[in-house]
């Protein structure tokens, strides 16, 4: 208000002629165009709509809103007149009011805005309901959110089916997570440890935490080690099923992703051509004189019969393994392993860990539904997180290669100094935001069977006590999963704006 009252003094003062065209500014902002004049006249009718409905429905905030609104008008037009800008007006008049159109859609979303929060405050406050029990929350009358039957599926949505009597083992895990925590927020912060053996330690207790965690919440049978004592595919579930899944794929899927992105840049020395055409044409010449022949007895239809003369492929095969490769097989490896699995959908993973995998195994043995799933987001996340280290790889300088081979550094020694750091320093943002997208696909494990948090919060809707409740368990859910990916997003501008990422 001082400012306001300062200019207004100015402008009443000042006996200069203004720098002011009226007729100008309404030619330009207002009569440039028949649209231009249709569209303000429908917007400034729907703004006042909005705002007689809102003055109804709530008319103290929204008188509030409207004069606030006024105001900074007021102050921007004023500072701008006198040519008098403050940081406020000039970020107002910028961002907010540097058009009519603009200014009436900044008034008619402030109002939406509070009308939605006004609403979703009614729906899971005011007029909720956080009886646990169903016969009584039955008997209430209420028009919001039935909040009793998350309350009462906590447990659920936490550890779903994990024993009660085993419950220590999770409480045990935090505590381990916890007690390696506290000190690492200082000691990783701190430069005067960074060669110290205390941080050395503590890293590599970090390293050991995860086979920790596992034994504990897995559980040693006595009978038989290999055992577990507690059933992953039936005990674990929930949110602690959620937070193993994310937690493993990224661990393993770093450093395998780093090795896929080196292995598919690699320039070792690869198959000499002589010999990868010797070896492919003596497979071509063992496959026409002992597979072809019987195939084409046993062939029932053309396709079948063009099949039969597989081995004909093989000189292709060896063709474009050298015109592309230079008969590198790291790098072959690592192309084909990642163009196939960014090739397909995760979920098509998922299946083909659940369903397909058990074929190939020897009979009589069997690998968990867990451990297989665990497998398939840590494989498929290697992939995606292989080509975000490989375009940090691709905009590290030439010279900072030549540097590194000119001070006679190993290849080791060279990409573990000074090409990694900088690569994935480059691409924080794109890992993080990858392992956020990871974070929440884990939802997608409620299609192969297991009991992953929105699994358990469908099962809420199925309860005959809480049945049809569903809005709140998925709030609920949504909420979760936002803390999960504000927590990494805020690590992530954490840990750029600690090494510079982004400055130049």
């Amino acid at each position: 208000m001082a400012t306001i009252y300062q200019n207004l003094q100015t402008l009443i003062s000042r006996q200069e002629k203004l720098n002011f065209n009226f007729s100008l500014f309404v030619q330009e902002n207002i009569t440039r165009s028949w649209w231009l004049t249709l569209w303000l006249l429908i917007l400034t009718f729907i703004t006042i709509r909005v705002t007689i409905s809102q003055l109804v429905a709530a008319p103290v905030i929204t008188a509030v809103v409207l004069i606030i609104w006024l105001l900074s008008i007021g102050m921007v037009v004023l500072n701008e007149v006198t040519r008098q800008h403050t940081n406020i007006s000039l970020w107002l008049k910028e961002n907010l009011y540097n058009s009519i159109t603009n200014t009436q859609l900044t008034l008619i979303l402030t109002l939406l805005i509070i009308a939605g929060l006004r609403a979703f405050y009614a729906y899971a406050w005011v007029n909720a309901s956080f009886e646990t029990d169903p016969e009584i929350a039955a008997q209430l009358e209420f028009t919001g959110a039935n909040w009793g039957a998350v309350i009462a599926n906590m447990r659920n949505l936490m550890v779903f089916r994990f024993p009660k009597e085993e419950t220590w083992r999770i409480w045990a895990s935090l505590a381990l997570i916890i007690v390696l925590g506290i000190p690492s927020v200082y000691i990783y912060q701190q430069q005067k440890y960074r060669r110290s053996k205390i941080r050395s330690a503590l890293t590599f207790l970090w390293i050991l935490s995860p086979i920790i965690i596992f034994f504990l919440l897995r559980g040693i049978n006595e009978e038989n080690p290999l055992l577990p004592q507690v059933n992953p595919d039936v005990a674990w579930g929930g949110l602690m099923l959620t937070i193993i899944i994310s937690i493993f794929a990224i661990v393993v899927s770093f450093p395998l992703g780093v090795l896929l992105a080196l292995g598919r840049r690699s320039k070792i020395r690869g198959i000499p051509a002589w010999l990868t055409w010797t070896v492919a044409l003596g497979f071509t010449v063992w496959g026409l004189i002992y597979s072809t022949p019987p195939n084409l007895a046993a062939a029932r239809s053309t396709s079948e019969e063009l099949l039969s003369y597989w081995p004909l492929a093989i000189p292709i095969v060896a063709f474009l393994f050298q015109r592309y490769f230079n008969g590198n097989v790291v790098a072959a490896f690592s192309t084909i392993y990642i163009e196939v699995v960014r090739g397909v959908p995760l979920i098509t993973v998922l299946f083909m860990a659940i369903i397909l995998f058990p074929i190939f195994l020897p009979p009589g043995m069997q690998i968990l539904n867990t451990w297989r799933v665990l497998a398939g987001f840590a494989l498929f996340s290697a992939a995606y997180l292989a080509e975000n280290v490989r375009g940090g790889l691709q905009a590290i300088p030439k010279g900072q290669y030549e540097a590194a081979d000119s001070l006679g550094l190993t290849t080791f020694q060279k990409y573990r100094l000074i090409i990694l750091p900088q690569a994935l320093r480059i691409v924080i943002p794109a890992i993080v935001g990858q392992f956020i997208g990871l974070f929440k696909d884990t939802s997608l494990v409620a299609i192969v069977g297991l009991f992953d948090l929105l699994n358990v919060a469908n099962t809420i809707a199925a309860q005959p006590q809480w049945l049809g409740v569903r809005r709140e368990a998925y709030i609920f859910i949504a909420v979760i999963y936002y803390i999960g990916s504000a927590v990494m997003t805020g690590y992530s501008r954490r840990l750029e704006a600690r090494l510079g990422v982004g400055e130049r």
